[in-house]
């Protein structure tokens, strides 16, 4: 039996259990809680070692979409209604 079946979404065995320096690669609104992968992964020389192809294979797998963060944290979406653009 497939340990996805126990798993929700958004959580991997891999990501929490068996490599967790993968978490620094999750990003999360701090305003909002929405998560998203570091668009760092979908560049080109990211992918270099075993590991690395592991991260990126399962993070596009468990999470919809990158998410770029500001300096304080937030999303692009918070970020614009807490700045009142």
């Amino acid at each position: 039996m497939s340990h996805s079946i126990f798993r929700k979404k958004g959580q991997s065995l891999y990501i929490d259990n068996w490599n967790p320096s993968a978490q620094k690669y999750v990003h999360v609104c701090y305003l909002c809680g929405r998560k998203g992968y570091s668009p760092a992964i979908e560049e080109d020389d990211f992918p270099t070692t075993l590991e690395r192809k592991a991260i990126y294979k399962e993070l596009t797998r468990i999470l919809d979409s990158a998410l770029e963060l500001d300096s304080f944290g937030r999303c692009a979406e918070c970020a614009k209604r807490q700045d009142g653009e």
